[in-house]
């Protein structure tokens, strides 16, 4: 995966609101010491070394986000999840990555490819049911397309219906339209409510 000249450059940026929650969710869920795999041979677990010490840096830099360390990630991110398609870190880390590209101008479309890697590719895994929730935030707050997010969240609900997640998807139809203007101040209502970031840092990887 070949990152664009502007993710490549040495800036810092703030994370977007609406997603900002769900980001440091993702990054700190799962602690490291599920990262090794036994039967890893010796290139990916150097890699996942370099991963992990970069992750370090860049989680020092939040609430800002230093972009060239997040570029970084990204592209070692892909290096392991190439290498080791199938592996459930790899889901894991597809996730950290769409929420990396969230960082950069008009890069939500690669965001939602690595989560729709996961929620194909990981389909019944807690994984999958994340990268539909995620998905739909970012249709309905970033692109401001509802009708994409309705389906997200409709296809979490249908397939994963005991999952945390679900209950969440299904409380944000209730408030969302094929209006974007109507849904903004909806969402981040909902985003700041106590009840519901309990809700999301409760939820682990696997």
């Amino acid at each position: 995966m070949q990152l664009q000249n502007p993710i490549l450059q040495p800036m810092k940026r703030l994370l977007r609101p609406a997603v900002f929650l769900l980001s440091v969710v993702m990054w700190q869920c799962g602690g490291k010491d599920n990262y090794m795999e036994e039967e890893m041979d010796d290139e990916p677990t150097a890699l996942l070394e370099e991963i992990l010490r970069i992750e370090d840096q860049l989680l020092a830099t939040m609430p800002m986000a230093d972009t060239a360390l997040a570029a970084d990630l990204i592209q070692k991110i892909n290096r392991y999840t190439t290498a080791l398609p199938y592996d459930t870190l790899s889901a894991q880390l597809m996730i950290k990555a769409a929420n990396l590209f969230l960082l950069f101008p008009d890069m939500e479309v690669n965001a939602l490819r690595q989560l729709q890697l996961v929620y194909t590719r990981f389909a019944g895994q807690n994984h999958a049911a994340q990268a539909l929730f995620l998905s739909g935030m970012i249709y309905d707050n970033n692109l401001r397309q509802p009708q994409q997010a309705i389906k997200m969240w409709e296809q979490l609900i249908e397939q994963y219906p005991g999952h945390p997640l679900s209950a969440q998807a299904a409380t944000l139809l209730k408030i969302t339209d094929e209006d974007p203007s109507n849904d903004i101040e909806l969402i981040q209502k909902w985003l700041n409510d106590p009840k519901n970031k309990t809700n999301q840092i409760q939820v682990q990887t696997e």
